[in-house]
């Protein structure tokens, strides 16, 4: 993601200041965003997208170069079932095995978020 805002701020002729004025971010947060030093919230990406009318796909485009054993566990990978996601996987996190009420919250979580990014791409 790392030089996209960048990139697409230039092309509209933008400065730092500019951007920053239009989507109300401190110009030198921003600054700190385009050169990779902070993580730039789904929010503050969702502002930038409306500003520039591009798809909030064009900020994750970089991250679809997978390898052909990722790209086959990708094809298998259905998480709407937990019990399955249970039974298939050994899920992991920081050390421990998630349990049931995690995975229930993840998958509820995604849910939530995919209906507000179909939400905002109607808009």
């Amino acid at each position: 993601m790392k030089g996209k805002i960048k990139v697409l701020r230039k092309k509209h002729r933008d400065t730092l200041k500019d951007l920053s004025n239009k989507i109300n971010y401190d110009y030198s947060n921003l600054s700190k965003i385009e050169r990779g030093i902070y993580q730039p919230s789904l929010e503050l990406l969702k502002k930038i997208a409306n500003v520039y009318n591009v798809d909030m796909n064009y900020f994750f485009d970089d991250f679809n170069d997978y390898t052909s054993g990722e790209n086959k566990f990708l094809g298998e990978l259905d998480i709407s079932s937990h019990e399955e996601l249970l039974k298939k996987y050994n899920l992991v996190l920081d050390g421990k095995k998630l349990s049931k009420s995690e995975l229930e919250f993840v998958i509820e979580v995604i849910r939530n978020l995919r209906t507000t990014f179909n939400n905002d791409n109607q808009n």
